[in-house]
């Protein structure tokens, strides 16, 4: 007996925020190395243009 094919049904990805969210100046830092903005992830300062990456103590 074989068994029935398996159709996988690939749903495309919809992020639920449907605009950005406004840019505070309190969340803004340049960052250290390149002077790009950098974003804040929880306690984490990332750079979109070197990766330079900072913790809330300094790291």
């Amino acid at each position: 007996m074989q068994k029935p094919e398996v159709k996988l049904v690939i749903t495309p990805v919809v992020s639920a925020l449907r605009t950005p969210p406004d840019h505070t100046n309190e969340d803004a830092m340049k960052c250290e190395r390149c002077g790009a903005e950098m974003y804040r992830m929880h306690a984490v300062w990332r750079c979109p243009a070197c990766r330079f990456k900072t913790d809330c103590c300094g790291w």
